[in-house]
């Protein structure tokens, strides 16, 4: 049945001061199980009873969007390291609804990689001049055979974990240093 005919026997029925219930079975029974409900009844008498006798649509649309993509984007690009809440923070919305709007624009939330070290140029061409003499040496003069070892080795049980940083899905994240060693270790002699 058309909308517009149901809203007009709402209105019939308003007038003749039936309740919401009541315009509900007197609907149904007449036009079908399925041509109305209670709470769309309610709504309608609740519009009627505040003196909105239109039966028109009212325009729904979207709800305005309290993010900017494009200044979520430029907050996003200047510091990818940046968490949800911090940014929901900046624009006073839910974490969540900054995820939605980081997909929207295409980013994902990646960990960091982290490497032993954060090595100049110098000290890794250092690196591989020493490994290169070592097996130059041990090719003219063979001594590796002979050396008896004794190894030690610091062991961190307190693990610090990797931030997650905002890229776009093809990007690979930075690479960061391990943090250095601190008080909680412990020394393995072998």
């Amino acid at each position: 049945m058309d909308k517009s005919k149901l809203r007009t026997i709402f209105e019939y029925e308003f007038r003749r001061g039936t309740n919401a219930a009541q315009t509900v079975r007197n609907t149904n029974n007449v036009f079908g199980e399925d041509a109305t409900n209670e709470r769309t009844v309610e709504r309608w008498y609740a519009r009627l009873r505040s003196g909105d006798f239109s039966l028109e649509d009212h325009p729904h649309g979207r709800p305005k969007l309290k993010v900017n993509n494009d200044e979520l984007r430029e907050l996003v690009e200047s510091d990818p390291s940046q968490t949800s809440a911090v940014l929901s923070q900046h624009f006073n919305v839910s974490p969540v609804t900054i995820d939605l709007n980081l997909r929207q624009i295409g980013k994902v939330k990646k960990l960091e990689k982290w490497v032993p070290h954060e090595l100049s140029a110098l000290q890794k061409r250092h690196r591989v001049d020493v490994c290169l003499s070592l097996l130059n040496r041990s090719r003219n003069e063979p001594f590796l055979h002979r050396i008896v070892t004794c190894d030690e080795k610091w062991i961190l049980y307190n693990n610090r974990k990797r931030k997650k940083v905002i890229l776009s899905p093809g990007e690979v994240p930075k690479t960061i240093p391990k943090p250095e060693p601190h008080q909680r270790k412990i020394m393995v002699t072998v």
